[in-house]
């Protein structure tokens, strides 16, 4: 994926999804509307769900960052790197096998915050079910209920509706590890051909 940080405005408040600490890339986004908020049994299996996908893709990046070992590296340290590759493999292809199987909406422009997504679509409103595929090696999308609060030029933000600590916690931490990664890249000198 393309990740590009976008860095939160000055005010202390954010005003918008894009003020807030986010990372722009393309995700596969479904919106469903919504007459009411789910009950209570429901957001608990979203909750426990979301939580799962997030771990998933947390340890897929961890394990892509993981550098591969060398052969003047440590013997233990070398099978582990072996071991994180021929897991990225397998994750790879089950995701292959799983998007032939049920294949997922097309990945658009979006920018995710720990707030909410501004995604290109078609007019959303009012109340609605997220869906959002963080990863193309972990097949189970976040999904969250989400008020559409804008839209304009082709583009929607949604503000997710209120979730546990734990879950808010985890989405931080997603949207932070992608826009340090992004500003990274930014900053990254760019190789001139001489």
């Amino acid at each position: 994926m393309n990740h590009h940080a976008t860095r939160p405005a000055a005010s202390s408040v954010a005003s918008s999804i894009a003020d807030a600490l986010s990372y722009t890339t393309r995700l596969s986004v479904s919106w469903s509307p919504l007459a009411a908020l789910p009950d209570a049994t429901t957001l608990e299996m979203h909750h426990d769900d979301n939580l799962r996908t997030l771990a998933a893709v947390a340890l897929l990046n961890e394990q892509r960052g993981t550098a591969v070992a060398g052969e003047d590296s440590n013997t233990l340290e070398a099978e582990v790197a072996r071991l994180h590759q021929k897991l990225n493999l397998l994750a790879d292809v089950m995701a292959t096998l799983v998007g032939q199987i049920m294949p997922g909406a097309p990945a658009v422009p979006a920018q995710l915050s720990a707030q909410g997504l501004r995604w290109q679509a078609a007019e959303a409103s009012g109340l609605g079910l997220l869906s959002l595929r963080l990863h193309h090696g972990v097949p189970q999308p976040f999904v969250w209920p989400a008020t559409c609060t804008a839209s304009h030029d082709g583009w929607q933000e949604a503000r997710f509706e209120p979730m546990s600590e734990a879950c808010q916690a985890a989405l931080e931490r997603h949207v932070f590890m992608h826009h340090r990664r992004a500003v990274a890249v930014q900053r990254m000198p760019v190789a001139r051909d001489e």
